[in-house]
């Protein structure tokens, strides 16, 4: 299971001469943390029966390009096959507290946060960084 986050259209971040990689290094943390934060929302209710599911769960470094910046949250690994079925069947039981759809609902509750907290930290880096 795997969700994607990517900041496109960075070509404008050239105005900022010989700053530009430092801002993009700036918004890459931005959106790092805000994965992070939603893999920690995930962790507290992805159904565990042996935990194998729930510590499979990864936030990448970003990969950063000219244009596009995207950081992977990801479950998987040796529970990949388990981590697909669980996270797409509503019939599936799970424990109180624990839910289908344990990527998917904390990526979308924090999706309207995800913009405005990168915006942030670009312009605290850009009131620093200049």
């Amino acid at each position: 299971m795997k969700f994607s986050i990517s900041l496109e259209g960075l070509d404008a971040l050239e105005a900022l001469p010989g700053k530009s990689n430092q801002a993009r290094q700036a918004i890459a943390r931005a959106m790092h943390d805000d994965a992070s934060t939603v893999l920690n929302e995930s962790k507290r209710i992805v159904p565990v029966d042996l935990g194998t599911l729930k510590n499979s769960g990864k936030v990448s470094r970003p990969k950063v390009t000219a244009n596009e910046i995207e950081v992977d949250i990801t479950y998987g690994g040796a529970a990949a096959p388990y981590a697909i079925y669980v996270h797409e069947n509503p019939e599936a039981r799970h424990a109180p507290g624990k839910t289908y759809k344990y990527l998917e609902r904390p990526m979308m509750a924090h999706a309207d946060k995800f913009a405005r907290n990168v915006k942030i930290a670009f312009l605290a880096w850009l009131k620093g960084g200049i």
